[in-house]
C-alpha cells in the first residue's frame, strides 16, 4: 500500500469518527440537576422551548448517579469559590423571594400590633445568637413561635441567614428534612409554627391565591408596598420587583455550566431562557432579573460561548 493512500484512509476514518461522535453528542439529552423548588420553572422553560426546538431532549435528575455529569446544575444562592470547579461559571436567569408565613389559625394573627413586624422583630423570632451585644437579638420575641427551617446547607437556609447577617446554624427551632415544600406541612400541623418559603410553594400558581391553611406574617410595610399582603401572587411579584423590603429575602437562581463540556444545544437553550423564557418566570412564582443584570448575563453568555455560535 502506498503511503499516500494509507494516509487518505486514516484521514477519512478520522473524519467519520468525529462525525459520529458529534452526532451522538447532539442526540444526548441535556442533563439538568440541582435545587428542587426551581423545577416547576425549569420544566416550564423546557416545555416552551420544545415548541420551537422539538428535537432537543432534556432530562432532569434530582440525584445524579456517580457516572453522571450534569450539563446544567441549578443553583439558588450566591456560590462561594469552592463550589465552582475550574472552567465552571454561572449564568443567572431569574430571582425568587422568601416570605415569612405561619399557620392560618395562629392566635397571634388576631392580636398582632397594627403596625406589623419589622426587621428587628423577625430577627428576634428566627435567630438565636450568643452575643448579648447584638442589638437585633436583645429582648424576647413578641409572641410564642416554633420556627421551622431546612438544614444549614440548604439554599433557603443560607439565603435567609445571610439576608439577616447571620449564619444558617443560628436559625432557631426545628430542622425539616427534604424539599422546602415540607416546611408548609410542618406549620400546618403547628398552630404557632413559622417559616419562610418561596412564592411558587406558598401560592397556587393557577388561582394566584395563597394556599389553604397558611397566612403571611403581618409585616411593617411602606405605603407603596402594602399590596404585598393582599393575598394575590401577581401583586406580590409586582411589589417585590419594584421595592426592596427589609424583611423579605430575594435571591437569584441560575445554572452552573462547564465551558469544557458545553454543547451548542446547551448554549442555545440558555440564550432562549434569557430572552423568550423570561416571560414565564411570573407564571411559576419567580421574579425577573433587573434589566441591567439581565443584559450583563446575556453579554457574559455570548462571550463564553463564542465558539459554539
Amino acid at each position: 500500500m502506498k503511503p499516500s493512500y494509507f494516509y487518505q484512509i486514516i484521514f477519512i476514518f478520522f473524519l467519520s469518527t468525529v462525525g459520529v461522535s458529534a452526532q451522538n453528542s447532539s442526540n444526548e439529552p441535556i442533563l439538568i440537576s440541582g435545587t428542587r423548588f426551581t423545577y416547576p420553572l425549569i420544566e416550564k422553560w423546557i416545555a416552551e422551548y420544545g415548541n420551537v426546538n422539538p428535537t432537543v431532549r432534556f432530562k432532569i435528575e434530582q440525584k445524579l448517579k456517580p457516572e453522571q455529569v450534569a450539563d446544567l446544575n441549578i443553583i439558588a444562592h450566591q456560590p462561594v469559590k469552592e463550589e465552582l470547579k475550574e472552567n465552571q461559571d454561572v449564568i443567572f436567569a431569574g430571582k425568587y423571594a422568601l416570605l415569612p408565613v405561619t399557620n392560618s389559625k395562629n392566635p397571634f394573627l388576631s392580636t398582632t400590633v397594627r403596625k406589623g413586624l419589622n426587621k428587628k422583630d423577625i430577627d428576634k423570632l428566627f435567630f438565636d445568637v450568643s452575643n448579648d451585644d447584638e442589638e437585633t437579638t436583645n429582648g424576647k420575641p413578641k409572641f410564642a413561635a416554633t420556627i421551622y427551617s431546612r438544614d444549614n446547607k440548604a439554599c433557603t437556609s443560607q439565603v435567609i441567614a445571610g439576608f439577616f447577617s447571620h449564619q444558617s446554624s443560628e436559625i432557631r427551632g426545628k430542622r425539616v428534612q427534604g424539599d422546602d415544600i415540607y416546611l408548609l406541612s410542618a406549620i400546618k400541623e403547628d398552630s404557632i409554627g413559622l417559616t419562610y418559603n418561596n412564592l411558587g410553594y406558598l401560592y397556587d400558581t393557577n388561582s394566584r391565591k395563597l394556599k389553604d391553611g397558611i397566612a403571611l406574617l403581618p409585616l411593617d410595610l411602606k405605603k407603596d408596598a402594602k399590596n404585598l399582603l393582599s393575598g394575590n401572587l401577581d401583586n406580590v411579584i409586582d411589589v417585590l420587583e419594584r421595592n426592596h423590603i427589609e424583611t423579605i429575602p430575594v435571591e437569584k437562581i441560575g445554572f452552573i455550566y462547564s465551558q469544557q463540556t458545553a454543547r451548542k444545544e446547551v448554549s442555545d437553550f440558555l440564550k432562549w431562557v434569557l430572552s423568550d423564557g423570561q416571560k414565564f418566570n411570573h407564571e411559576k412564582g419567580f421574579l425577573n432579573l433587573d434589566k441591567e443584570v439581565l443584559a450583563a448575563e446575556i453579554n457574559q453568555l455570548n462571550g463564553k460561548f463564542l465558539s459554539l455560535k
